[in-house]
This record gives structure tokens, sequence and C-alpha cells, in this order.
């Protein structure tokens, strides 16, 4: 990353089919906070509706596409289901930015200016190990800060990827991320490899499948099913019981409940109950 360019990570997108119902199921179930009310957007990429909220720390956006304009959100939905889209960055140089990546070889799509002097430009999947990264240049940058309730920690984003050690140098090298972990072999059952970094902010974690002959290789198969790119989300709750009860009478589809080696606790809620995001929920903060 240049120096003296400052990146602030916003949110992670979900493209989903219905707004109001993804909408409905996240203010069920998790200690969320309306960020932005639904409205119309317009971009080079096609015409979408999105809305966001917070969510320990972080901002979770939604988009969908609009049934009579079918455009690239109803394709991805359509090619991959519904699921995380997109992460998003602010930037303030987004120019200087844009020269760095385009000079490295990064390939940058989608770049736009709009009326109120705001700017967006994408570095596509193609170049991120299968993510697509979002940069905002606002020309308002006194955004309000996320609220601090206590309830949620909003810790990470998971990344399946084929080459740890070159994603993690791709984000070091662009985002100025540091490690946070080194990539080492999974503590508990031993059926992937992590690392983990913090960039812009945020933490980002990475996966690897150990290679051939893997037990329980669910790396190697979520790849193999989708190319590589954001696998999960991963969130610290003060009333981890509490919420695990409401889940499941809810009828949400809960998995891998256990504790790690260290005896923490946690569980996944599955892809199939949350609009295609697999959310990891670990028992991580006190009240």
């Amino acid at each position: 990353m240049l120096e003296g360019v400052r990146m602030r990570f916003d949110h992670v997108s979900i493209a989903v089919r219905s707004i109001d119902r993804a909408y409905d199921f996240f203010k069920t179930y998790f200690p969320i906070q309306l960020r932005n009310e639904k409205r119309a957007e317009e971009q080079v990429s096609g015409s979408f509706n999105w809305q966001d909220f917070w969510l320990g720390g972080f901002a979770i956006e939604m988009i969908e596409g609009p049934p009579d304009r079918p455009g690239f959100v109803s394709k991805f939905i359509e090619r991959r289901g519904e699921g995380m889209h997109h992460l998003s960055v602010e930037v303030d140089n987004l120019d200087a930015l844009v020269a760095s990546l385009k000079q490295d070889g990064v390939r940058v799509v989608d770049e736009q200016s709009f009326p109120d002097g705001s700017r967006t430009a994408f570095i596509s999947p193609r170049s991120a190990f299968g993510v697509l990264i979002q940069f905002w240049e606002h020309s308002d940058s006194a955004k309000p800060a996320p609220p601090a309730d206590g309830l949620a920690h909003f810790d990470h984003v998971s990344i399946a990827v084929k080459d740890i050690n070159r994603a993690m140098e791709f984000f070091a090298r662009h985002f100025a991320a540091k490690v946070v972990r080194e990539p080492h072999p999974s503590n508990s059952e031993g059926n992937f490899i992590i690392g983990q970094m913090e960039a812009a902010g945020f933490k980002l974690e990475f996966l690897q499948s150990p290679g051939p002959g893997t037990r329980n290789d669910f790396v190697a198969r979520f790849i193999e099913r989708y190319g590589e790119g954001m696998h999960h989300i991963s969130l610290d709750l003060a009333r981890f019981d509490e919420a695990l009860a409401k889940l499941k009478a809810g009828g949400v589809r809960v998995v891998d409940e256990k504790r790690n080696f260290r005896g923490e606790r946690q569980f996944f809620i599955s892809p199939t109950s949350a609009f295609g995001v697999l959310i990891q929920v670990w028992d991580g903060l006190d009240e």
C-alpha cells in the first residue's frame, strides 16, 4: 500500500433475494442497529437495492436485485446462490491507490464517480483470491462511529485460498496488513491450515487445505464448488447461551457445537438458514 494512504474496513456485503427477510433474520437473532434504510442505487455494474446495519463494531450490507430489472445481484445468486458478495473499504486517496494497484498488475474494475463527489472502484476477485473488494472515497469523511453495546464483536471474515502464503503476501503488499497469526496447522482436527492478518482496522482469516488425503477437507470442498473466496464470518456474543437457545427454538440450523482445545465454546449457523452465509459464533465476550 502507498505510504500515507489510509484505509478503514467498513462492511461486508451479502447478496440476498429479499432484503426484508434477511434483515428480519438478523434483527431477530443478533443485537443489530439499523444504519441505513433500504434504498435503490445505480452504479456502473447495474441497478440494485441495499440496506445496512451495525453488528459488533462493523456493518453488514444486504443487496438485492430489483425484480423488474435483474442485474449483477441476480446473476451472482443464480450462479453461486445467496451469500457474501464483497468487502468494502474506505480510502482517502483513491486515485493514488488505483494507480499503484494497476502498476502492480492488479485488475481494477467498475471505477465510478458520483454527483456528491464520492468515488468507488473494485479489485476484481481474479486478482484477490476470489474476493471482490470495493474501495470508497467519500466526499464527507466525518461519518458516525459504530455504536458500542458490548453485546457482540464482529471478529473476522475468513477466506478460503489455495495458497495461504501468496494470499497473505498480497494483503500485506496492498493493504499494509500485519500478521496476527502465522500460517499453521489447526490445533483441533488438523484438517486445515490457518493464518490471520489485521488489514484496514479489521481481521482477515485465511484457510488452506493441507493437501490430498486430508480427512474432512472442507476447504478443498468449498474451493472445488465455489472457487477461492469468502468462507464465513465470525462473531463473539456476550449472551451466548441465550442466543443459541433462541436460534434452535426458531428452527435455525445450528451445526458443529463444540469446545476448542482452549475450552472455548462455539457453534456455526448453517448457510441454509442464514441466506448463504456461514456464521461462526463464539462465547467470547464478558458483559
